[in-house]
């Protein structure tokens, strides 16, 4: 840990689970009458169209999503509002733990950033959220128009952070092949596995085999930078 200067972390799954009981409660799912399981798999149909920044709007988000669905245009608009409610809601429940080692790693002069595959409702209520005043640098897909693993979004939070990647250690749940696009970039690479272990246990091993690291929770990210600490690796 001594090596690195910046840790990039992705978001949901990793800093967040969205998933949570609470955050789900009167989701987009519900008011549609869908399975999350239904609705997420349109969303990964051309995905990339709306997590590349191409539909800035909500509404018309859902409705891409469910085009050739006979959805009226007021459930589309419930639907939008419940999807973003929902996501509010993960954004500010974000544990007080995953904050902390935020805060830790920053103290330690390591810089901290963020690189997310999002669509226009995951950002929404992003700047009033906890997290945002915790990196150094922040790079949303649809702000960019690019999306992991595709080396340019690596090399743009690269460029910000003034820094090679050698020095730099991304961590993430694996989503959209993230860590093998950071590996590829020249980043060392650490695999969480605290949310997807319930999720899809199925497929953490092959998820291993593009990490350099892999934790069990974040705050075993957080033990390795105090032990550098203590070792004299990093000043407080």
């Amino acid at each position: 840990m001594g090596s690195f200067k910046a840790v990039i972390f992705d978001l949901f799954y990793t800093l967040i689970n969205p998933l949570k009981p609470e955050f789900m409660a009167d989701s987009e799912y519900a008011v549609l009458g869908m399975t999350r399981e239904d609705f997420e798999g349109r969303n990964a149909v051309d995905y990339e169209v709306r997590a590349g920044g191409t539909i800035r709007d909500p509404v018309e988000m859902i409705r891409h999503i469910l085009r050739g669905l006979d959805f009226s245009d007021e459930l589309i608009r419930r639907a939008a509002d419940a999807r973003l409610e929902r996501i509010r809601r993960g954004l500010f429940g974000v544990e007080e733990k995953n904050l902390a080692l935020l805060q830790q790693l920053r103290t330690a002069g390591i810089k901290t950033a963020l690189v997310s595959n999002a669509d226009i409702c995951d950002v929404w209520y992003w700047k009033e959220s906890p997290l945002a005043s915790s990196f150094d640098e922040t790079v949303f897909s649809c702000d960019v128009g690019v999306l992991k693993p595709d080396p340019r979004i690596y090399a743009l939070v690269l460029e910000r952070l003034g820094l090679p990647p050698d020095v730099c250690l991304f961590v993430g749940d694996g989503g959209h092949r993230e860590l093998r696009g950071a590996r590829e970039a020249g980043l060392h690479t650490c695999l969480t596995v605290e949310y997807i272990t319930n999720l899809w246990p199925e497929k953490i091993p092959a998820l291993k085999l593009q990490a350099d690291h892999v934790i069990e929770n974040l705050e075993e990210l957080g033990k390795i930078v105090n032990k550098a600490i203590e070792k004299g690796y990093l000043e407080r």
